[in-house]
């Protein structure tokens, strides 16, 4: 049963009335005969679901002052308020101006006197439905509130757990060389290793908090080197695990086997039996002897290195290639060898390079990279990735990336 407060001067014969006709509605009503100043204490104790208001000339200052403070009220803001106009309105241009007073300072509607029945139950009940609206639109605001700050909390977590798993990943690079702190200190490029024959550096650039890009270098017991540069489709969360699991099983079986292409086979099936997420890898791995300064590579499904050889000044791509690891069991991969001379470089990179796209949405393309690489060559650029990254910059004109960027120099000294 709904609660009417019905708030009209002790003078007023109108509540009595009224009061009888809204209990024959099905309405609980309450008629408090007190003075106008302990109203708001009635509204407190009745707490009712509408309030009817009589609008008199003694009253209308007041009546506005008690609209408006109950509209400041969390606890009665949403109680509908009906103000109900006595006969001295009409024509009554001070009794107008307290009216639209009163609505302006939160009343819900007003009904001039003499009304009907069938009218002000009209305007009850719609008052109602209103108030209703109201109320189960603030249960939802207020669910999808907490909604939303659960979203918030887990999302920071997450957020967490992701800062956590980039610093894991990034891990797994291999450590770089200090360079010191000078000009002649490259931006970009990490040192992974140099000696009097060999300098070996890269750059890892992932688009989102968890990348599918890695390589490694690794020194053998036998001083042998070996370079691996590695793209699993996807990025995020699976691509980041798979780029452990490769990397796990790449040292694994590198201490195992000294073929580029041998070394491919049993990694091909050692992944093949563990990632079944549909997930492919592409990958380059290369063998340097520092003795004789022979140069193995074997591809699985990657963009082919770029040869730099110096005697020609020119670019050439080593073409032997496979099939991605991952995509069948006991592929065979070929073997592709080079003798590296003083001044000779050898370019990794992922599909990210060359896939870039300027913002009329052509992409660099590899001939740009081997364009750039022969202008930083001939301009003595001492890094030649630095140098790469910036001329990336400047054809996407800063556009974010949309993959992964990895790529690994190799610089016969």
């Amino acid at each position: 049963m709904k609660k009417i407060l019905l708030l009209s001067n002790a003078q007023s014969i109108l509540p009595s009335q009224l009061g009888v006709k809204l209990e024959a509605e099905g309405f609980c009503v309450n008629h408090p005969a007190h003075e106008m100043h302990e109203w708001l204490s009635e509204i407190d104790a009745h707490q009712p679901d509408l309030i009817l208001m009589e609008l008199l000339e003694d009253n209308m200052l007041e009546l506005c002052r008690l609209c408006h403070r109950l509209r400041q009220e969390s606890h009665t803001e949403s109680i509908p308020i009906l103000l109900l106009g006595g006969p001295s309105v009409n024509g009554n241009g001070n009794a107008l101006n307290a009216l639209l007073e009163g609505l302006q300072a939160g009343a819900n509607d007003y009904l001039q006197t003499p009304f009907g029945m069938p009218e002000l139950l009209s305007k009850i009940h719609t008052a109602l439905r209103m108030k209703n609206l109201v109320e189960r639109s603030q249960v939802l605001a207020n669910q999808l509130n907490s909604v939303n700050e659960e979203l918030y909390q887990r999302n920071i977590q997450v957020e967490k757990e992701l800062h956590i798993a980039r610093q894991l990943q990034q891990s797994l690079l291999p450590p770089a060389i200090p360079q010191p702190e000078d000009d002649s200190a490259p931006i970009f490029t990490k040192i992974h290793y140099q000696d009097d024959k060999i300098r070996i550096s890269g750059i890892y650039l992932p688009c989102d908090a968890l990348g599918g890009d890695l390589y490694d270098v690794i020194k053998f017991p036998d001083e042998a080197l070996g370079i691996s540069i590695t793209d699993v489709s996807g990025h995020g969360v699976p691509a980041g695990f798979i780029t452990a699991i490769f990397k796990t099983s790449l040292y694994r079986i590198t201490h195992q086997q000294t073929d580029p292409s041998v070394v491919l086979y049993h990694l091909n099936n050692e992944l093949f039996d563990i990632v079944k997420t549909g997930d492919y890898v592409t990958s380059i791995y290369l063998r340097i002897d520092p003795q004789t300064m022979q140069l193995d590579c074997a591809g699985a499904g990657h963009p082919y290195p770029f040869y730099y050889c110096a005697k020609e000044h020119a670019i050439h791509r080593l073409k032997k290639n496979g099939t991605p690891l991952v995509w069948v069991r006991d592929i065979e991969y070929p073997l592709d060898s080079i003798q590296l001379s003083p001044g000779d470089k050898v370019f990794l990179i992922t599909d990210g390079i060359s896939e870039l796209k300027n913002p009329a949405g052509e992409m660099y393309g590899e001939d740009r990279v081997t364009n750039h690489l022969l202008e930083a060559i001939e301009a003595g650029a001492p890094y030649l990735t630095d140098e790469l990254i910036g001329n990336l910059s400047d054809y996407t004109e800063g556009a974010p990336l949309e993959d992964d960027i990895s790529m690994v120099l190799i610089e016969a000294l």
